[in-house]
């Protein structure tokens, strides 16, 4: 049977069924995986924040991994002291008649680990973002310097930073005054990305830190959005930054034991970059169209040019593939279509009636040769454009 067929219909029959296969095998581990990401954000609020043009050139980040011994000996102080106090304000609770968790009688909260003597201070936060390096869009992975000051009006209790969506690698004590403390860090963080709308993507990089020695009645902090900024000259490579705001959240802990009500404030910063437009049309917008135009071309060849009609659809299909699988290996699985997934699927869909215009000649009749050619011929230009704007737009 294969035989009264002819070659050309069993090349276009065995390149139809490898085509399909190569598509769903592609699709199955992009739309079946498990998404790391925790759903769709809410629209990002872009506070443009002013930079500081008159300030020198930064320096050179410092090497994350490496921890200075005077960076370390600035820090051990201050953790013993904190946990001095802590130790101090469970000392200072009382338990009950039937022994078990103490509690204090006074203050706000009744957690052993409530500082009701202290009262609560108000406290300022300012961050300078210094630098970003090594930041991966595949796992979301980034290295962060920068600076952070606390001010306030009254002596603050002692303070530990630590990082809840990473890891601190070096901190430097440079003042450290009741009133006020600053310091420098470099630590490794990660985002999960948000790329539904990739290559045009908006990526939101975060920096969270929480003060766990001091709770809700001790300390209050407060952002200050005159000191929330970048450095002169920061620039993270093929990205443009677009706004960076900081926020207080509160941090509930699930009940670990009896009065456990305090709560502890963390400080979030979020850095809002989005990809260069141009590098996004270049690198993936015109490499699609290319294929679809290529293709388009080989429909205004007659049924005696077969071999080239055929030799202008196949191969194309044959290039979207492996041009989409490396579009893939760049980006994380996620268990949602990107814009260029979109992209990808208009232009599978407009390579297939390409060549579905050229198997219409095996399928009927020899005499309706010249009608299915001048349809074809002059069908598929509105068809595929208005293929590829539903791919683009939707």
């Amino acid at each position: 049977m294969l035989m009264r067929w002819g070659p050309v219909r069993v090349t276009t029959a065995v390149s139809f069924i490898v085509i399909v296969a190569i598509v769903l095998f592609a699709f199955s581990e992009k739309v079946f995986a498990r998404s790391s990401h925790g759903g769709p954000r809410g629209p990002a609020r872009l506070a443009i924040a002013a930079r500081k043009a008159q300030a020198p050139p930064a320096e050179p980040p410092a090497d994350a991994g490496a921890v200075a011994p005077a960076a370390q000996l600035a820090v051990e102080p201050a953790q013993h002291a904190a946990d001095d106090e802590t130790e101090a304000h469970v000392r200072s609770a009382k338990v009950g008649p039937d022994g078990g968790v103490p509690s204090h009688e006074k203050g706000e909260f009744r957690s052993p680990f409530a500082n009701p003597e202290h009262g609560k201070t108000k406290v300022k936060v300012g961050f300078l973002l210094e630098s970003i390096e090594g930041y991966d869009i595949k796992t979301g992975a980034f290295i962060a310097h920068f600076y952070l000051t606390l001010t306030s009006e009254r002596p603050m209790p002692n303070v530990t930073l630590q990082a809840t969506n990473g890891k601190l690698e070096s901190r430097e004590l440079l003042a450290n005054h009741p009133t006020f403390k600053m310091w420098k860090f470099a630590g490794a963080f990660t985002e999960p990305p948000d790329l539904r709308l990739y290559p045009f993507d908006t990526q939101e990089l975060t920096i969270e830190l929480e003060d766990d020695s001091n709770g809700a009645d001790a300390m209050e902090l407060v952002p200050d959005p005159e000191r929330t900024t970048v450095d002169a000259g920061f620039e993270i490579p093929g990205w443009d930054d677009i706004f960076i705001r900081a926020q207080i959240l509160k941090h509930y802990y699930p009940d670990r034991f009896e009065n456990d009500d305090l709560y502890y404030a963390r400080y979030k910063v979020t850095l809002g970059i989005k990809r260069y437009a141009t590098n996004a049309i270049f690198t993936v917008f015109v490499p699609a169209l290319v294929i679809v135009v290529i293709s388009l071309s080989g429909l205004w060849f007659p049924r005696d040019k077969i071999e080239i009609r055929t030799g202008s659809t196949t191969p194309m299909l044959a290039a979207a593939v492996f041009f989409h699988f490396a579009l893939t290996q760049s980006l994380p699985a996620t268990a949602y279509l990107t814009r260029a997934d979109k992209l990808m699927v208009a232009v599978y869909a407009c390579l297939f009636l390409h060549m579905l215009s050229s198997w219409l000649w095996f399928m009927f009749h020899e005499k309706h040769t010249d009608t299915i050619f001048r349809l074809a011929k002059y069908s598929s230009i509105p068809i595929t454009f208005g293929v590829m704007a539903l791919g683009i737009l939707v």
